[in-house]
């Protein structure tokens, strides 16, 4: 019964963060993902480059299904706007590469898990992503921080954009 008492808890939770809005843009794709998928799948990152490939811009499954197609079957199905959310958080996982967590593990030596660094400590102002504490334009700071390449800086910059921007 406590099984099926957390089913019953999680879904309610995926409930409300779903009805907040109904848009996929007013959910926190990290938010539901950890809600409903954590505990038998573990973080979405290392889920994603793990599990998921992309077939152009569409995340698809081991099985090369679409992962929106999987999501509405998957434990029972998932709100069309989760499903939106997660696809979006899935596809710029892919696109990043893992580049935080990889590095030989650079950035997590100082910083915590990405999505969380960049929620904390990161705002965007005037369209720019900027810190939030000390106001510098981490444009400009990323380049050769943690040796950082100007490519890999690049990818860095929009893979924290992507966690403050609203999914595409």
């Amino acid at each position: 019964m406590p099984s099926l008492l957390i089913h019953a808890a999680r879904v309610l939770l995926l409930v409300l963060l779903c009805s907040q809005g109904s848009e996929a843009q007013d959910l926190d794709p990290h938010q539901v993902f950890e809600a409903e998928c954590l505990s038998c799948h573990g973080h979405a990152g290392a889920f994603a480059r793990a599990k998921l490939h992309l077939d152009s811009d569409t995340p698809m499954t081991s099985g090369d299904r679409p992962v929106a197609a999987f999501l509405r079957y998957h434990r029972g199905g998932q709100p069309e706007p989760a499903i939106q959310s997660l696809v979006a958080m899935f596809r710029q996982q892919l696109l990043s590469g893992g580049l935080y967590s990889g590095l030989d593990q650079r950035c997590l030596f100082c910083h915590d898990r990405a999505y969380d660094f960049a929620r904390q400590r990161l705002v965007l102002r005037d369209g720019k992503l900027v810190g939030r504490y000390s106001g510098h334009d981490i444009a400009a700071f990323l380049p050769g921080h943690a040796r950082l390449t100007p490519s890999e800086a690049a990818r860095m910059y929009a893979t924290f954009e992507s966690f403050l921007l609203p999914p595409r």
